[in-house]
């Protein structure tokens, strides 16, 4: 079954039956009927729909520390009728088929409806776009630190989604069993930060993955607020006023953190990670936690809206620069 990337558009097309004037998608999504699509036509025109938009409504995309496939089960049914605007007898269903969605994205040089993992790969393959010199899919961590990374099992049209373990001390996993592709792990020693800053985003093929942050981090407060003036004359008796009372006032005072963090080094090959970070809708930090002696998972968003892609012809060596806000008010404001 394929795996449709739906932050891209989605078409399914049939060729009207004879005797229609009219034809319908009817889209179910985990076995529900959601949306039911109309249009009319003509006997052997051509009837397209796009899908993915509406498919879209129906992820519940989160992230807490658990690692979860976050897929739908898509039907698509295309039916005719003897009537315009979807009266009279219907046919038999037209197009009857039933596609995996996922919240990732193609790009323009991939085509029209883009499927996971998209043409540059085949399944099996690893999630993850950066590779190395020698065409191995590769992700950065820090030194003693265990983890998941995205993959795809299966060939044809029986794909599988999966995240595999990595243990705090190995370099590469893979190359066997239902694994068969090999994946490099690039252990980063970042000791003077302690164990790096850690970033988990939906990537282009629509899983999580994560990105670590090796060097220093500033975090900052932004302030949003009103004021006004008041009168704080006392007229009760001679004229005066406090002077302890203020005549001008704050109201709807409002706070947002935000972090900027520096990435450290990487090879010219991470850019793409970079890339797909900015362009995630979904990010969150694990941070310590505000609350307990452990860690927490809060959602944030990137503040940087640009990129300039670094080389190691251009720049050396290879560093971003990159500002999260928190996905949310400081002062608890949640109605």
């Amino acid at each position: 079954m394929s795996q449709k990337a739906l932050r891209s558009p989605q078409y399914i097309n049939a060729t009207a039956a004879s005797n229609t004037l009219s034809t319908t998608l009817k889209i179910s999504i985990g076995g529900t009927l959601r949306y039911t699509l109309l249009k009319n036509t003509t006997a052997g025109s051509n009837v397209v729909f796009e899908y993915a938009e509406l498919a879209r409504d129906y992820f519940t995309t989160s992230f807490n520390g658990v690692y979860a496939i976050q897929e739908l089960t898509i039907q698509l049914q295309i039916f005719g009728y003897a009537g315009a605007n979807g009266t009279g007898s219907p046919t038999s269903d037209i197009v009857n088929t039933t596609v995996k969605g996922v919240d990732g994205f193609g790009t323009f040089m991939e085509g029209a409806n883009p499927s996971i993992p998209f043409p540059s790969r085949t399944a099996p393959a690893w999630l993850v776009c950066s590779k190395n010199s020698a065409g191995t899919s590769q992700i950065f961590v820090p030194v003693g630190v265990a983890g998941k990374a995205p993959y795809m099992k299966g060939n044809g049209e029986d794909y599988e989604l999966s995240y595999e373990n990595y243990t705090t001390t190995e370099e590469e996993i893979g190359g066997e069993g239902e694994i068969t592709q090999v994946l490099k792990i690039n252990r980063v020693d970042c000791s003077k930060y302690g164990t790096g800053n850690k970033f988990t985003f939906v990537n282009k093929y629509g899983m999580l993955q994560d990105i670590y942050f090796f060097l220093k981090n500033v975090k900052r407060l932004n302030r949003t607020t009103e004021s006004f003036q008041r009168n704080i004359i006392n007229t009760t008796g001679a004229v005066t006023y406090n002077v302890n009372s203020a005549a001008k006032k704050h109201f709807n005072t409002e706070g947002t953190q935000s972090n900027i963090f520096n990435s450290g080094y990487y090879p010219e090959e991470a850019n793409c990670m970079f890339e797909e970070l900015l362009l995630s809708n979904y990010v969150w930090m694990t941070r310590p936690s505000t609350s307990s002696s452990g860690v927490e998972v809060v959602p944030v968003m990137v503040k940087s809206s640009d990129l300039v892609y670094k080389t190691s012809l251009n720049d050396k060596l290879i560093e971003y620069t990159v500002e999260f806000e928190d996905a949310f008010d400081y002062i608890n404001n949640v109605r």
